[in-house]
C-alpha cells in the first residue's frame, strides 16, 4: 500500500511539475534584486503638470503582477548600411509628396527602393546604434525606474534574432544590475505563425543562450520556466533537440491580431497589441486574467489593419473609442484631456483609455507596445494606402514611449510610470534613521559616449563629472541640512553648473516654477563657502531669496539652507528635491536625460 501511495504522489508531483499553472504562477525567479535605490518612493511632475500617484491612491505593491515592454534591437542591422531619414522632417518641408512613392525627395537607395526604413522622428539620444553602451544604460535605468519587469525582443520577422545587439544589451544590463539597478528581465517574441522560421530561431536561441545558461539571472520566468512567445506546434517532438526545447520553455502562442476576442487559458496565447476593449488572454488559478495588452496607438481603422498614414486616418495617439477623457489638477485648475485639447497627442488619450480598461480587468501581466521601434518601412502600397508607412509615421501616428528629441519629449514615459504604479501598487519606503532621511542613487548612471550611430553619424558625451550616489537630509527649526555623497572626490566649485539642488515646495503647481521646481540652489555665483538660493519668477528666471553655507570634504558636500529662504515653516517642512551636476543646457529639462548626472534620474525627485 505504501508503494502504491508513493507512486501516486510521485505521479501527482510529476504532473504538477509539468503543468505548474495548475497551482498558480510560479514566478519567484523574477523577484527584484536587493537595492538601496527606491524608485517607487520618488515623485514626479511632468511637463503637462501630471503627477505620479501616491501609495494612498494605488495601495501596496502586488508582487504577483508584471509588466512587459516590447523592445527593438534591430537598429544596428539597418544603421550600419543606411543613413537615418526622418519622415516627419521630410514631410514638414514637402507635404505634397505624402502619397507619392516615386518622388526623388525620398532618396531611397537603388538597392532598397521598397521597404526602406524611415524614422517617425528623432530619438532623444539621436539616431543611435543598439551597440551604444551609453543609450543601453539610460534605457536600463528608465525601464527599471518605471517598474518594467521584462522586455520582449521583437524577433517576429523571418529568423532574425539580432544577436549582436542583444548580447551587448545583456552585458550592460548585467553591469547595471551589479550596480543596483533592478533591470528588466528578458524574453523573446518570435514569428507570429508556426513554421520553420520559428524552429530556426528557437534552435539559435537555445543553442547560443539558454542551453549554455548565459545571462541566466536575466531570464524572465513564467510558470517555473523561461518565458518565450512562440508557437510550440512548430516543433517536432520526435526530434530529440526539438523535444528538449519544447520541454525547456514556457510557451505562449503570440497572437498577431489586434482584433481577437477573449481566449481561454487552454489556448496558451498572449497578445502584443489589441484594439479597445482589449482581449483577455487566459485565466490563472487565482481567477485573474493572465495577460492583456496596452498600446500607445494602433495602425488600425474600423476593425481592420491600415497604414499609419492611411488617408482615412488610423487610430493615433489622440484617438479614443467614444468620448473618452481624463482629468487632473495642476496650477489651481482642473485640466480635462480629451480630443479637443491643444496638442492632444501629448496627452496619450488612446494609451490611457487602454490602461484604464486593463487595470480595471486586473490581469497578472500587461504587455506594453512599445519602447523604441522608431522606424517603419516605406512601401509603394500597403492595405490600400500608397506610399505607405505601416507601423510608424509621425508624432500622432507612432507608438514609441522612449523619449524623443521632438515635441513629444518624455510625456509618454511619465504616463507609463504612473500607470504601472496604478496597476502594481507601491511597496517601498525611504530609509530614515534618527530624523535623517537617506536617499540612494546608482553608480555610473551616465557612461561616457563614443559610438557610431546610423551611417555618417558619431555620438560622444563626456559630461559625467560628479557621480551622485547618496544624500542625507534633516532639519531643525531654522535650517535644512543636505549631505551629498559622490562616488569620487567632488570637483572644484569653479566648474560650470556645479552641484545644484532643485527644490519643489508646491506640488500643486500654483506658485511660479520651472518644470515644477520653485527654488534652485547653486545656480550661479558660487563662492568657496556660500551658495545662493533663488526662487523662480516663472520658467528659468529667478530672484535671490537668501544664501546658505557649504563645505566639501573629499566626496561629500554638506549644505546648510535656511528654511525661510525656501518659504518653509519650521514645524513640518515638506518638499521634493533633485540633485544636478554639469547640466549643459540651462532651462531645458530634457538635459537631465542627456548630460552630467542627476539624482534621481529623468524628471524624478526625492521626497522629504
Amino acid at each position: 500500500m505504501k508503494r502504491i501511495i508513493a507512486s501516486i504522489i510521485a505521479c501527482i508531483m510529476s504532473f504538477l511539475s509539468a503543468y505548474p499553472w495548475i497551482v498558480g504562477n510560479n514566478n519567484n525567479f523574477n523577484e527584484p534584486v536587493e537595492s538601496l535605490v527606491k524608485p517607487e518612493t520618488w515623485a514626479m511632475t511632468d511637463g503637462l503638470g501630471r503627477t505620479l500617484p501616491l501609495e494612498s491612491e494605488v495601495g501596496e505593491k502586488d508582487n504577483s503582477k508584471f509588466v512587459g515592454m516590447f523592445y527593438w534591437t534591430w537598429h544596428t542591422n539597418f544603421g550600419q548600411s543606411l543613413t537615418a531619414k526622418n519622415a516627419t522632417e521630410i514631410l514638414n518641408e514637402h507635404p505634397e509628396i505624402l502619397y507619392d512613392f516615386d518622388s526623388p525627395i525620398w532618396e531611397s537607395e537603388s538597392y532598397y527602393p521598397n521597404g526602406r526604413p524611415f524614422f517617425w522622428n528623432e530619438p532623444l539620444w539621436g539616431y543611435y546604434s543598439d551597440l551604444d553602451e551609453y543609450v543601453i544604460r539610460k534605457n536600463a535605468e528608465l525601464l527599471a525606474d518605471a517598474g518594467v519587469d521584462v522586455i520582449f525582443f521583437d524577433c517576429t520577422n523571418d529568423t532574425a534574432t539580432w544577436d549582436n545587439a542583444c548580447f551587448k544589451l545583456f552585458e550592460i544590463f548585467e553591469k547595471a544590475k551589479d550596480e543596483g539597478v533592478n533591470v528588466p528581465k528578458m524574453a523573446y517574441i518570435l514569428p507570429f505563425w508556426a513554421g520553420e522560421d520559428t524552429v530556426t530561431s528557437l534552435k539559435n536561441l537555445y543553442n547560443n543562450i539558454y542551453s549554455k545558461e548565459k545571462y541566466k539571472d536575466l531570464w524572465f520566468m513564467w510558470d517555473g520556466k523561461p518565458m518565450i512567445m512562440a508557437h510550440p506546434k512548430s516543433l517536432n517532438k520526435r526530434d530529440p533537440l526539438q523535444k528538449e526545447i519544447l520541454d525547456f520553455f514556457t510557451f505562449r502562442n503570440n497572437d498577431p491580431s489586434y482584433f481577437s476576442k477573449n481566449k481561454g487559458f487552454n489556448k496558451k496565447t498572449w497578445g502584443w497589441c489589441s484594439d479597445y476593449p482589449q482581449a483577455k488572454y487566459g485565466k490563472s488559478l487565482n481567477g485573474r486574467v493572465e495577460e492583456m495588452c496596452v498600446s500607445v496607438c494602433q495602425n488600425a481603422r474600423d476593425g481592420k489593419l491600415c497604414a499609419q498614414n492611411d488617408p482615412l486616418v488610423a487610430q493615433g495617439r489622440s484617438f479614443t473609442h467614444g468620448d473618452y477623457s481624463y482629468t487632473y489638477n495642476y496650477g489651481g485648475k482642473t485640466i480635462t484631456a480629451d480630443k479637443n485639447i491643444e496638442n492632444s497627442d501629448f496627452y496619450g488619450l488612446n494609451f490611457q483609455q487602454q490602461w484604464d480598461y486593463a487595470i480595471k480587468c486586473d490581469p497578472d501581466f500587461i504587455f506594453v507596445d512599445g519602447w523604441n521601434e522608431w522606424i517603419a518601412g516605406r512601401w509603394d502600397e500597403w492595405e490600400g494606402t500608397y506610399n505607405a508607412f505601416p507601423d510608424q509615421f509621425n508624432d500622432e501616428h507612432s507608438r514609441d514611449i522612449e523619449p524623443t528629441a521632438g515635441r513629444l519629449k518624455d510625456y509618454y514615459y511619465s504616463q507609463l510610470v504612473a500607470n504601472i504604479r496604478r496597476f502594481k501598487g507601491i511597496g517601498q519606503k525611504t530609509e530614515e534613521l534618527d530624523g535623517t532621511k537617506t536617499y540612494y542613487h546608482y553608480e555610473n548612471s551616465t557612461y561616457n559616449r563614443n559610438c557610431n550611430g546610423w551611417v555618417g553619424l558619431h555620438y560622444t558625451n563626456n559630461t559625467m563629472r560628479n557621480d551622485f550616489v547618496k544624500a542625507e537630509v534633516s532639519n531643525d527649526n531654522e535650517n535644512v541640512y543636505f549631505k551629498i555623497y559622490c562616488k569620487d572626490s567632488i570637483s572644484p566649485y569653479t566648474d560650470k553648473a556645479w552641484m545644484r539642488i532643485l527644490i519643489d515646495t508646491d506640488t500643486s503647481g500654483v506658485a511660479p516654477n520651472w518644470e515644477g521646481f520653485e527654488y534652485i540652489i547653486n545656480r550661479n555665483d558660487v563662492t568657496e563657502s556660500t551658495v545662493k538660493i533663488e526662487k523662480s519668477t516663472g520658467g528659468w528666471n529667478f530672484t535671490e531669496t537668501g544664501s546658505g553655507e557649504y563645505f566639501v570634504n573629499g566626496n561629500c558636500m554638506s549644505v546648510i539652507v535656511p528654511l525661510s529662504a525656501l518659504g518653509l515653516s519650521s514645524d513640518n517642512p515638506r518638499f521634493n528635491f533633485k540633485l544636478s551636476d554639469n547640466m549643459q543646457s540651462d532651462g531645458d529639462i530634457m538635459d537631465f536625460y542627456l548630460n552630467g548626472d542627476v539624482a534621481p534620474g529623468s524628471r524624478f525627485t526625492f521626497v522629504y
